[in-house]
């Protein structure tokens, strides 16, 4: 229950998002100084990165460390692979739709490291996705993704 509750607020915000403004668009340059990283997270749709951007802040609030800081903002690069809409989302994370297309959505944690080892990313950064956010899921990550 309390899983459908959080997709129900995520649905809603959804249709919220806006453009990030100056300050938050200078606050992420300032912490993504790789060109390769900026260049991921300016691909993203611009309700994954207003998304990442509020777990960006968050996660600020519970750690200085910078790679995870660095992983808060590219969490949904995965889903910069596919065009899918509030509703197909939705209904992909129920479990109503089961395509190719959904499972790319389900996937885009793995997708994201393929990503980032296409864009000859650090090493030590692709190992850090993959032991953070594959592996296992980060705690203060976890607290802070919703």
């Amino acid at each position: 229950m309390k899983e459908l509750i959080l997709k129900i607020k995520r649905t809603i915000r959804f249709f919220f998002y806006r453009n990030l403004n100056i300050n938050e668009q200078l606050d992420i340059s300032k912490h993504l100084v790789d060109k390769n990283l900026l260049f991921l997270y300016w691909k993203m749709s611009k309700a994954d990165r207003q998304h990442s951007y509020e777990v960006f802040i968050r996660t600020k609030k519970n750690s200085e460390d910078e790679d995870l800081l660095t992983l808060s903002l590219l969490h949904d690069i995965g889903k910069s692979k596919i065009d899918a809409g509030v509703l197909f989302r939705v209904l992909s994370d129920l479990g109503i739709i089961r395509n190719k297309k959904s499972r790319i959505y389900i996937g885009h944690e793995s997708i994201g490291i393929e990503i980032l080892k296409e864009h000859n990313i650090d090493k030590d950064f692709i190992n850090y996705y993959n032991n953070n956010l594959l592996k296992q899921k980060n705690f203060i990550l976890d607290k802070t993704d919703y």
